[in-house]
């Protein structure tokens, strides 16, 4: 064998060595850094729309001393005695079911919003039902949703999909409400938290039937939103691409397939809006106002709600009276009964 062609051979061994230990290793992160619970966390399992709590040290919503005044917080004037709430399934697709609280407020508006959770939580962690009973206080009918693989939905592989699959399922949510539930479109919209949020982006490109949008902070370029999540669970955040490559040659899920840009141009003048704390170092702020600044540009009806100091989540406690007249007023404006 020549030296060149010799050199050739070691070359491309190199290269298909390197690549398949970095499409190995991108598969390795993957599993793991899309890992969730299919199940409840513990320190929510007591947690229901009539008596939830803040969890305690070391399992807020962000890192570090700032949460620890938030510990033993008073929420109960949020809670929702006697008010109804009805243990609902929702099929999806074959063999998945999403679990669900049916809430009807005794006066209603006759608008309803679907209401969803963070990744590795549930629909009974506080700052989720924190806005759903805000929204029923307000006459709002809510339909609030564990999201596959999370809570006491149907677990498929235990792994989110950073809001692909998991935005098919709510334009389905909404198809059901339709036809089970008799809620018009014009009177429907959705509100989503932190991952939630994620999932909600993308629901205006899956579905004509929600009419108005509403995020807990959310995500414009997913890419590097994605290689400062690697870094946050200790990877380096270069490994993003092969990542991407290993989920969909070794799972088959697109984690891009549908943009947040497709999503936004596909919203029309449907309303969406934005709250965020612009100290969030879970999501960040900078994020927002990148999404914002796209709508617009696009001629997009949104509206950002900065909560200026606030942490991921936190601006619904620093701010509650705030966070509750905006989240009401913007879908009482912008659905119709």
């Amino acid at each position: 064998m020549k030296k060149s062609t010799l050199w050739g051979v070691i070359a491309g061994s190199t290269v298909l060595l390197l690549v398949g230990g970095g499409l190995g290793l991108g598969n390795y992160i993957y599993t793991s850094a899309t890992s969730v619970p299919c199940a409840i966390n513990d320190d929510d399992l007591d947690n229901t729309p009539e008596y939830f709590e803040t969890p305690g040290k070391d399992n807020g919503p962000f890192e570090g001393s700032g949460w620890d005044k938030w510990i033993g917080y008073d929420l109960s004037a949020w809670w929702l005695v006697d008010v109804p709430y009805e243990p609902t399934t929702i099929p999806v697709a074959d063999d998945i079911d999403l679990a669900a609280w049916w809430i009807t407020p005794t006066e209603g508006n006759g608008k309803t919003v679907i209401v969803t959770h963070g990744i590795g939580t549930s629909r009974r962690d506080f700052n989720t039902l924190l806005p759903t009973t805000m929204l029923v206080k307000g006459g709002f009918n809510v339909l609030l949703v564990d999201r596959r693989d999370e809570g006491e939905s149907t677990c498929t592989d235990g792994r989110h999909s950073a809001g692909q699959e998991e935005s098919d399922d709510f334009a389905v949510v909404a198809d059901w409400l339709i036809a089970e539930k008799g809620i018009k479109a014009q009177s429907l919209g959705m509100f989503g938290v932190s991952g939630g949020a994620v999932t909600t982006s993308l629901v205006p490109a899956k579905t004509e039937n929600v009419s108005a949008f509403a995020m807990e902070g959310t995500i414009f370029d997913f890419s590097a939103a994605a290689e400062q999540e690697l870094e946050f669970q200790g990877f380096p955040g270069f490994l993003w691409q092969f990542v991407l490559v290993a989920a969909q040659v070794f799972h088959g899920v697109n984690l891009t397939e549908t943009a947040v840009t497709t999503a936004i141009d596909a919203a029309g003048d449907r309303p969406m809006l934005v709250l965020h704390g612009d100290a969030d170092q879970r999501l960040d702020y900078q994020s927002s106002l990148d999404f914002v600044e796209y709508a617009k540009s696009v001629g997009a009806d949104i509206t950002l709600e900065t909560f200026v100091g606030a942490d991921h989540t936190e601006g619904m406690l620093s701010e509650t009276d705030r966070y509750a007249a905006v989240l009401v007023s913007f879908f009482d404006a912008n659905l119709t009964p």
